[in-house]
């Protein structure tokens, strides 16, 4: 008895086997589902991480959080320069800028003024009752 006659076929090594075509077709399944991720860093110093989603028409739903940095120091900016609006601003040499607003100086300056008034008082008590001297005294330097 004579056997049929088998054809066989041997596909190149870069064809996908059935087992691996059946593989990417459960991806491309679920591409929608799985988004792709992205983090990194813009011109403008602001961090970006998020992820995006692929539709089965090829659409893309982008999602991405943006946060920056940012570091504003009032005693800083109080070693500045005034401005016109009565604010005062410090640029630090790498260009990151401080400030503080004209109502916030103001009330700085109010407080230091009534602690640097409480202050004389005391200093003034001491003296009259003698225990001066056992305090070190400090000049202020102005900013």
């Amino acid at each position: 008895m004579r056997r049929p006659l088998a054809l066989r076929v041997r596909l190149p090594p870069s064809a996908p086997t059935h087992t691996q075509f059946r593989t990417m077709q459960i991806f491309a399944a679920f591409k929608h589902i799985i988004p792709e991720f992205h983090a990194f860093s813009d011109e403008d110093k602001r961090y970006n991480i998020g992820a995006t989603w692929t539709d089965g028409d090829g659409l893309r739903d982008f999602h991405n959080l943006e946060m920056r940095y940012v570091r504003n120091s009032e005693r800083l900016a109080l070693q500045g320069e005034p401005q016109p609006d009565g604010s005062w601003k410090y640029v630090e040499p790498n260009g990151n800028t401080h400030v503080i607003s004209a109502d916030r100086a103001r009330h700085f300056m109010e407080t230091t003024q009534a602690h640097a008034t409480m202050m004389c008082d005391m200093l003034e008590r001491l003296k009259k009752a003698g225990l001066y001297d056992k305090f070190i005294d400090t000049e202020a330097k102005p900013a």
